[in-house]
Parts: C-alpha cells; sequence; structure tokens
C-alpha cells in the first residue's frame, strides 16, 4: 500500500460532524458516523475491493487526529465502517473550525416550509458563479446535480430531489462516490 490519505478521510469527518451541528445544534456530545467500505477506501487511497486493507489502514487513524479529533474508535461490519469520535472531537470541530457559510445558507432553504429550485440554486450563485446544475434524467432517487465546478467552496456534489408539496430532500456525496454510484 502507498501512502494513505488521512487527511481526506479527517477532512470528510469533520464536515459531517459540521452538517449535524448546523443541523442540530453543538451539544458536546461524541458522535458515531457510518460510511460504506467502498467510500473510505476511496478517501484513503486504498483499494476498494480490498476491506481488510482498508480496516488495517485505518488502524494508524488516531495518531493522525490525536491533535484535532482525538483518539477515534474504528468498528467494521460486513459493508461499512463505524468511527465512534468523542465528545472532545465533536468539540473540537465546533471550536477551531469555521462554520462552512455554504453549508449554513444551503440548509437554511433546505429547511423553509416550502423549498424551490430556483431559492436553492440562487444560494450556490451566492457563492460562486461557477456552478453546474444538471436535471437527472431517468433517475428515481434525485432530480438534480448541483455542485460547484471549480470545488469552492467545497467540492460536495449534491443530489437534490423535490416533490410537488414544496419538500426538498439531499445528499451530499464526494466526486469519486458520485462517479460510483453511477446516477
Amino acid at each position: 500500500m502507498n501512502s494513505v490519505n488521512y487527511k481526506r478521510l479527517e477532512k470528510s469527518l469533520t464536515d459531517v460532524i459540521q452538517e449535524a451541528q448546523i443541523k442540530i445544534g453543538y451539544d458536546h456530545h461524541p458522535i458515531t458516523l457510518y460510511y460504506p467500505t467502498e467510500s473510505v477506501a476511496r478517501l484513503l487511497g486504498t483499494p476498494e475491493e480490498d476491506a481488510d486493507s482498508t480496516e488495517h489502514a485505518l488502524a494508524s487513524l488516531s495518531a493522525h487526529t490525536a491533535g484535532t479529533l482525538g483518539a477515534i474508535e474504528v468498528t467494521r461490519d460486513a459493508k461499512r465502517f463505524c468511527f465512534h469520535i468523542s465528545a472532545e472531537g465533536t468539540q473540537y470541530v465546533h471550536e477551531q473550525l469555521p462554520e462552512p457559510a455554504f453549508l449554513r445558507a444551503f440548509l437554511q432553504v433546505m429547511r423553509g416550509l416550502t423549498v424551490s429550485f430556483d431559492d436553492i440554486l440562487a444560494v450556490f450563485h451566492q457563492f460562486s458563479d461557477k456552478v453546474h446544475c444538471e436535471k437527472l434524467e431517468g433517475n428515481e432517487e434525485f432530480d438534480y446535480l448541483v455542485y460547484f465546478e471549480d470545488g469552492t467552496p467545497d467540492s460536495y456534489r449534491y443530489c437534490i430531489k423535490l416533490d410537488d408539496d414544496g419538500d426538498a430532500v439531499y445528499h451530499r456525496f464526494t466526486p469519486e462516490d458520485y462517479a460510483a454510484f453511477g446516477f
């Protein structure tokens, strides 16, 4: 195995923690996050088809996150890895990392009583003029794919589903996970 990209996994973990803290607030509790084994392998740069290799690489994760998220307990089942992050780790994210302004604005729009795609798109354009928007034809899970073409302010792929009642749901994927899912 070549070099393992712990920083990329740590960034993903902190991004998910920030997303949760914006959605439900910060409460100084530990958090448990579940990732598909293939997603973890893509983040670390380990072979996707070899979960054992990925698990072996994760044995050193806590050494890389000691100064930020602290010791992370990692467990695995047949399809996913589970990351147990301590209250000190969530506190670090809350107190030391700047809150992503785009994500805050995006989630505010998504929480509205009625959500229009124009409102969602306006939030993206508020943060960049390089926004990719695509109607996902023939996709039953999502209606739209939206992302920042240059990866600023983030590189996630936002898949959005709107219903006739003005409700909207989303999921955000890394570019590699989005490509692998084959939407």
